[in-house]
């Protein structure tokens, strides 16, 4: 069976299991002002939902300053590092309306962690992810905004991306109900975000 004719995000996310030590080592220092702006504008002590959290460095970022962040992460090589710096889920984050109560978080953070993900799966993951936030709580991702949605051959693997052009994502983040607060824009949109008073 060819990788178009399987789920393209468990055969992405599998490929991340070529070398997961490499990839912790290669983005260790990658976009750290992100992860501490997003922990400098939560309220002390902030339940911080990690999407996709990888090897776990931003789960100790949050940790360090003063917050407790839950990882949500698939590929299980990720989940076993990840958990040295907090507690993290191994699930597919397309589920997580079954793995919390809504309203359970001050922040949600996905930090290149949704590119796999096909448009539609994305949209619902952000009404998900704004359900399961409190009044008022911050949201934060980035997605590819170059190239074309498809399949990657790299040299650790074979992966899915899924591409938002121009002003797609920031519109579909507005469509999830959230209140956009800031917009990066370059090979990557970043978009910075908040759940409205209800």
């Amino acid at each position: 069976m060819s990788n178009e004719q399987l789920d393209p995000v468990l055969v992405s996310v599998a490929a991340y299991n070529a070398d997961p030590i490499a990839y912790e080592r290669h983005y260790q220092s990658h976009l750290l002002d992100r992860p501490t702006r997003f922990a400098s504008l939560l309220p002390p002590n902030a339940e911080i939902l990690d999407l996709g959290c990888g090897p776990g460095r931003d789960l100790r970022l949050f940790t360090d300053a003063g917050h407790s962040p839950i990882g949500v992460e698939l590929n299980a090589s990720f989940v076993a590092m990840a958990s040295r710096h907090g507690h993290v889920i191994e699930a597919d984050i397309r589920g997580i309306e079954d793995l919390f109560s809504p309203q359970t978080f001050d922040g949600v953070w996905a930090q290149a962690s949704l590119v796999h993900l096909s448009r539609k799966e994305t949209e619902q993951l952000l009404r998900d992810a704004k359900s399961l936030l409190r009044p008022q709580g911050l949201f934060y991702a980035c997605v590819p905004a170059v190239g074309e949605t498809g399949w990657v051959d790299e040299t650790d693997g074979r992966r899915w991306y899924t591409v938002w052009p121009d002003d797609h994502f920031e519109e579909a983040v507005s469509a999830a109900g959230f209140e956009i607060d800031d917009v990066n824009r370059g090979t990557y949109i970043e978009v910075w975000a908040r759940k409205g008073a209800r």
